[in-house]
């Protein structure tokens, strides 16, 4: 499972993502043209084409099952640990991949502000969640790129995943030093 059964559901996935992604465009262009997305959906701002899609889906998918590999083989001894990792790799691309296709299809029934706290509430989540993980992140934008194209949910999963990060590897590890210390003390 570690090197080709990965490699092969890696390039199965990118050519899905890459047909379904060209399908959409070709869709979008005999049906009033493809779709630009302007920044704050203010015309008079800076578009964002789904053309972009193209370039950004596929890199995503290659990244991420880069990094899925990488995390597979540092524990290429260990089956239970390679198990564990695969199980977290697809329970996060499907919560995130769930989560945006719902965003997504209340966003587009009308409900704006609805889909606003669900993003506030995503930000939320990713101080206690790993969200800066790749498979979230293809999850997120796979998702949410069925109804508003694949670069605007590129641009704000960067705001997530930087506040995960963060959270995770600066702010988690700080409070974790201040409470040992603290016990040491006592």
């Amino acid at each position: 499972m570690i090197t080709q059964p990965l490699s092969q559901t890696r390039n199965m996935f990118l050519v899905a993502v890459l047909l379904l992604q060209t399908a959409q465009l070709i869709w979008e262009h005999f049906n009033g043209g493809v779709v630009t997305h302007h920044l704050l959906m203010r015309a008079d701002l800076p578009g964002i084409s789904n053309w972009w899609g193209l370039l950004i889906l596929p890199a995503l998918v290659l990244v991420t099952g880069m990094h899925v590999q990488a995390r597979l083989t540092a524990h290429a001894q260990d089956e239970t640990a390679r198990l564990k990792i695969w199980n977290n790799v697809q329970l996060g691309f499907g919560m995130l991949l769930l989560f945006s296709l719902c965003q997504a299809i209340v966003f587009s029934l009308g409900f704006h502000t609805l889909a606003k706290f669900m993003l506030l509430g995503l930000l939320i989540t990713a101080l206690f969640m790993p969200l800066y993980r790749m498979e979230c992140i293809l999850g997120y934008v796979l998702g949410a790129s069925l109804t508003s194209g694949p670069a605007m949910p590129f641009v704000g999963v960067v705001l997530f995943a930087t506040v995960s990060a963060l959270s995770h590897f600066a702010i988690k590890p700080v409070i974790a030093r201040v409470i040992t210390r603290k016990h040491i003390t006592n």
